[in-house]
């Protein structure tokens, strides 16, 4: 999904009950490495989650108003409102803990 404004955006969050955004550049050799890693956790643990990947370079506006200034970039949102925040480098393993439990209180059966 192509995302252009924060208006979009925040419709979009009003849709979906649980969404993750992540920053990138194409030339950022960590953006590259860690995207698969976050794409595998978010299919295997955390299914609900849409997930969207964003160009900071394609969508500058967006990335300034979120305040994502450097890459890679990472917003959590539950039910229309920032859960977890990341600029830089970050490990997978605190990526999984800073999701886990407000996704069980959201998903929980």
């Amino acid at each position: 999904m192509e995302i252009i404004s924060e208006l979009k955006l925040e419709r979009y969050l009003k849709d979906k009950p649980a969404v993750l955004i992540y920053f990138y550049r194409e030339n950022c050799g960590v953006c590259q490495v860690l995207y698969p890693k976050i794409k595998q956790l978010i299919t295997d643990e955390f299914p609900k989650i849409d997930l969207l990947k964003l160009d900071a370079g394609c969508h500058l506006k967006l990335a300034a108003q979120l305040r994502m200034l450097s890459v890679p970039g990472i917003l959590f949102f539950m039910e229309g409102k920032e859960v977890f925040r990341s600029n830089g480098l970050v490990s997978i393993t605190e990526v999984e803990a800073q999701i886990a439990r407000p996704y069980g209180f959201l998903y929980s059966e």
